[in-house]
C-alpha cells in the first residue's frame, strides 16, 4: 500500500513531527509513504523523512511573486494558477502508484477531495485544528459526505472541538463525528536526562521554579500573554523563570519587548532545540497558553515528561488537561485568570505537582501512544 501525505511544509510543526511518528509506527512502518508539500519554504525536517526514506515531493497551490513581473499581472497568474490545484493534483495523482490520500491540511480542500475522487484513490482528510471554513465550502464538504462512500473518503478530527469548530454540522449528526486522538511516540520521554544542563546553559538558578513551552512563536500560541503578564502583575516577584523553546515570526519582537521591559531575568525565548525530552526534564511546571488549538503534540509530550500541566482551555486543551487532575485551566486569552493560575500552580507542594504530573503520564499513555493512533489509522485506510 502507497500512502501521499498531503503537508503544507517540511519545517518544524506538530503536523510534520506527526506525520514522520505515524509514518514510522510499527502499525504502519511496512507500508510506503511519501509526502507531498503545497508550500515553497525552508524544509527543516527534510533530513530527519529522508532517513526514514519517506519520498518528498512539491505541488505548490502557487508560485511566489516574481519581482520582473508586474504586480497586478504577477497577482492575476498566480490566483488562476492556484485554481488549477485542483487539475494539477488529480495529473499528479494519476500518474502516482499511490492508494490512499492523506491530507493534513485545510486549504484547498474541495480541490484535494475532487482529485482524490476523479483518480479514483481514496482521501482521509485529518482536521488538526479550529478551521474558518467559508459557509459554501462547509456546505460543499457535507454534500461530499452523504453522496461519497466511507470507503473513498473518511473526514478525522484530532478533538470533538477542531471537528465542530471546522465542520459545525457534525455536532448534529454522530454519523460523521469520528475522532482519531492525536499521539506520540513514548519511549523517548521515558530515558533518564540530566536535569540540569539546561539550568546551566542559560543561567537559572535551582531554586528558581521554572515554567516552560515548546511550540512556534506565532500568535495562535499566545506567548504575548506571558510577557502581559511579566508587564502587569505582581508575578515577578516569585522565584520563576518562563523557557520558551521554538521559532516563529514574533520571536525577534518578543525578544524586543523583552529588552525593552527589562524582563531577561524573568522569560527567555531560546529558539529551536534538539532534544526536546531533555528540555522538558530541567522543567518544573509546562505551560500552553494557546487561543486556538487541535490536540498539541508539544503537550503530549509534556504529559509524557510527567510534568504538571497549565494552559488555557482552547479547543481541544480541554480535552487534555482535566483541571485539578493532571493540571490547572483557565478562560482562553483572561490575563487575570492567568495569573491566579500562575500563582495557584506555584504554591502548590512539590509533591501535589508531581501527582498532576503522574495523572496527566497516565492519562497520556491510555489514549495517546502512537502505536495506538496508527492502529486506527490503519483501520480506517482499510475500510
Amino acid at each position: 500500500m502507497n500512502i501521499i501525505h498531503i503537508i503544507g511544509t517540511l519545517n518544524t510543526g506538530g503536523v510534520q513531527k506527526f506525520v514522520l511518528q505515524l509514518s514510522q509506527s510499527p502499525p504502519l512502518k511496512k507500508y510506503k509513504h511519501q509526502v507531498l508539500c503545497t508550500t515553497q519554504s525552508i524544509d527543516n525536517y527534510k533530513d530527519e523523512y529522508e532517513k526514514y526514506n519517506i519520498i518528498i515531493h512539491h505541488l505548490p497551490f502557487t508560485f511566489y511573486p516574481k519581482s520582473n513581473v508586474p504586480y497586478r499581472l504577477d497577482k492575476l497568474l498566480r490566483y488562476f494558477f492556484s485554481k488549477l490545484y485542483i487539475f494539477r493534483l488529480w495529473y499528479y495523482l494519476i500518474k502516482s502508484e499511490a492508494d490512499i490520500l492523506h491530507s493534513h491540511i485545510y486549504s484547498q480542500i474541495i480541490s484535494q477531495i475532487l482529485a482524490a475522487v476523479l483518480s479514483g484513490k481514496k482521501m482521509i482528510w485529518t482536521i488538526h485544528g479550529e478551521y474558518s471554513l467559508s459557509r459554501v465550502t462547509i456546505q460543499m464538504i457535507r454534500f461530499f459526505q452523504f453522496i461519497i462512500s466511507i470507503n473513498k473518503l473518511q473526514i478525522c478530527a484530532v478533538s470533538k472541538n477542531a471537528l465542530y469548530s471546522t465542520l459545525p454540522y457534525t455536532q448534529r449528526n454522530p454519523d460523521y463525528n469520528y475522532i482519531i486522538l492525536n499521539g506520540i511516540d513514548i519511549i523517548p520521554y521515558l530515558k533518564e536526562h540530566d536535569k540540569f544542563k539546561i539550568r546551566e546553559k542559560y543561567n537559572i538558578a535551582s531554586d528558581v521554579i521554572l515554567v516552560g513551552s515548546t511550540g512556534r512563536i506565532v500568535w495562535q500560541k499566545a506567548y504575548d500573554q506571558l510577557l502581559s503578564l511579566l508587564e502587569n502583575y505582581d508575578i515577578k516577584e516569585k522565584k520563576v523563570h518562563f523557557l520558551i523553546a521554538g521559532e516563529g515570526s514574533l520571536r525577534k519582537k518578543f525578544i524586543n519587548r523583552i529588552k525593552e521591559n527589562n524582563l531577561e531575568n524573568h522569560i527567555t525565548f531560546i529558539g529551536n532545540i534538539k532534544d526536546i525530552p531533555e528540555f522538558l526534564s530541567a522543567l518544573d511546571i509546562y505551560i500552553q497558553p494557546s487561543v486556538t488549538e487541535g490536540f498539541p503534540l508539544s503537550v503530549l509530550e509534556a504529559m509524557a515528561s510527567r510534568l504538571p500541566i497549565m494552559s488555557s482551555n482552547a479547543g481541544g486543551l480541554k480535552e487534555m488537561i482535566i483541571d485539578g487532575e493532571n493540571g490547572m485551566t483557565y478562560e482562553s486569552g483572561d490575563i487575570s485568570k492567568l495569573d491566579k493560575t500562575i500563582h495557584k500552580m506555584l504554591n502548590l507542594s512539590i509533591e501535589d505537582r508531581k501527582e498532576f504530573g503522574i495523572n496527566a503520564y497516565n492519562r497520556m499513555k491510555i489514549n495517546n501512544s502512537i502505536e495506538k493512533v496508527a492502529e486506527k489509522y490503519k483501520a480506517v485506510y482499510f475500510i
